[in-house]
């Protein structure tokens, strides 16, 4: 079956990323990639109706409602929170790893896959909103003490801006979870997770995403 996926033109980079990592999932083979488009040869184009940055598939309008949970100022918007899922190539049967899991945005849109996510925060008012949101392990935790078992794939919106309850800057903050992430995740899954853009890492894939006024989110994406 041919999947013609219109792609979503304000964030580029991120849109093919994601369509790529879909079309892996679905076991499709992409045949054409270009800004805007994406065409694969698949048993199925159901997964791309998943996507958070996929206009519409074969013409029909893939339509994305906002979740039902509950929120706070630090809650990470539904779009982005799906979109890392789909990076990270989460589906049924996974075991996920969010250290970062606040409200529980993301942990909520890997459950929405199929996966189980075991969740960490610093931040105890966070934690009690995202157990009302979600039905996995959620503890109170930092990256520095995370899980004693491996994970099919770590995501994370790691804390940084005047709303952080870390005390720990962004920059050794981002060095530790990429450390301490690198070890729990299985060979072959993936790590995804964002920073802000004036922490740069060259050596990793990644693509940037316009927020408003002068400000941007990189997320990056690591095969283990």
């Amino acid at each position: 079956m041919i999947c013609r996926v219109e792609l979503s033109r304000r964030y580029p980079c991120l849109a093919r990323e994601e369509a790529l990592a879909l079309g892996e999932l679905g076991g499709c083979t992409p045949v054409e990639l270009r800004d805007g488009s994406a065409t694969f040869i698949c048993g199925s184009c159901e997964i791309f109706a998943r996507g958070a940055l996929i206009k519409s598939v074969n013409g029909i309008k893939v339509k994305r409602e906002a979740p039902a949970i509950r929120r706070s100022v630090k809650t990470l918007d539904h779009i982005t929170a799906r979109l890392m899922v789909n990076l990270a190539r989460v589906k049924p049967g996974h075991r996920v790893w969010e250290p970062f899991v606040g409200t529980g945005a993301i942990a909520y849109e890997v459950e929405r896959a199929g996966g189980y996510v075991v969740g960490g925060d610093v931040d105890e008012k966070a934690l009690k909103i995202a157990k009302l949101n979600i039905r996995g392990d959620v503890v109170l935790s930092d990256v520095l003490l995370p899980p004693v078992s491996k994970f099919d794939a770590v995501v994370g919106d790691p804390p940084y801006g005047r709303l952080t309850a870390s005390a720990m800057d962004v920059r050794p903050l981002l060095n530790v979870f990429l450390e301490v992430a690198r070890s729990h995740v299985e060979k072959g899954g993936y790590l995804v997770f964002a920073s802000p853009v004036y922490i740069d890492m060259p050596l990793l894939r990644s693509c940037a995403m316009y927020l408003h006024g002068g400000l941007y989110r990189v997320i990056y994406i690591e095969r283990a």
